[in-house]
């Protein structure tokens, strides 16, 4: 590999967090690789921003002084973000290149734009026994302070992979031979009636909010199933649906 295709990786694996609560935490938390730290020239040094620059000093990170335009465009959420911002490379965030050899069981996010429905599906993913997410970098909400709050501290112990976006990262997997598995409304099989073979890797396919799957995601699944509904209920919040399949029996080691 080049020199510029290492450094191009090494800032692929990289998320900026904003916000002068969330980057103070994660300047305390240590087992997160902080690679820079952003700041806006119009913060005053007191309070925490005092505090943000103490632990950035003690840890030997590199601080960057900005005007309020530029970190708005590092940050891309200048209602939000304070005048700071954090790039930190946690070391379950990984190319999909990085997967390691199977059987594996992942989920996979299909236009996912809510952060709070991506936190808690991280936060799901992240205690359940199965091997990660695959997060498409186009299509589906950021990770930002918004994610990280929802997922009430557990982005950084989830095993994320990202793939620039879902169908490249689709046929990635069925080159490895995983099996594509839509999660659908309108599917007669349900999760009960999946089998389990123990030397075949799966991702399962949670699609967006309003839309479900979309059209080139539905043309890659090799199968859709449902999770039944009783009540005459239609559907459930995506989180949920993400939850039920995480911890589905079938997956428990």
């Amino acid at each position: 590999m080049s020199s510029y295709d290492e450094k191009k990786a090494r800032f692929d694996d990289m998320m900026t967090l904003y916000g002068r609560k969330p980057v103070l935490e994660v300047l305390a938390d240590h087992s997160v690789e902080v690679f820079r730290l952003h700041l806006a020239d119009s913060n005053s040094d007191s309070g925490i921003i005092g505090d943000i620059r103490r632990l950035a000093g003690e840890r030997g990170i590199e601080i960057q002084s900005h005007s309020r335009e530029s970190l708005s465009r590092i940050s891309k959420n200048r209602r939000q973000d304070q005048g700071v911002a954090v790039d930190i490379q946690p070391a379950g965030y990984t190319a999909l290149n990085a997967l390691p050899a199977g059987p594996l069981t992942l989920i996979g996010l299909d236009g996912i734009t809510n952060p709070q429905n991506l936190g808690m599906i991280v936060r799901s993913v992240a205690a359940s026994p199965l091997d990660g997410l695959l997060l498409p970098k186009k299509g589906t909400a950021r990770i930002d302070a918004l994610v990280h709050k929802a997922s009430a501290g557990t982005l950084f112990r989830a095993r994320i992979y990202h793939t620039p976006t879902l169908a490249k990262g689709l046929k990635q997997l069925k080159q490895a031979e995983f099996e594509i598995i839509g999660l659908s409304g309108s599917a007669k099989a349900t999760l009960d009636q999946l089998d389990t073979p123990a030397d075949r890797s799966r991702i399962f396919l949670l699609g967006n909010e309003t839309e479900g799957l979309s059209q080139e995601a539905t043309a890659l699944c090799d199968r859709h199933i449902c999770i039944p509904m009783a009540n005459q209920v239609d559907s459930i919040n995506v989180a949920a649906a993400a939850t039920l399949v995480a911890f589905h029996p079938l997956f428990v080691r």
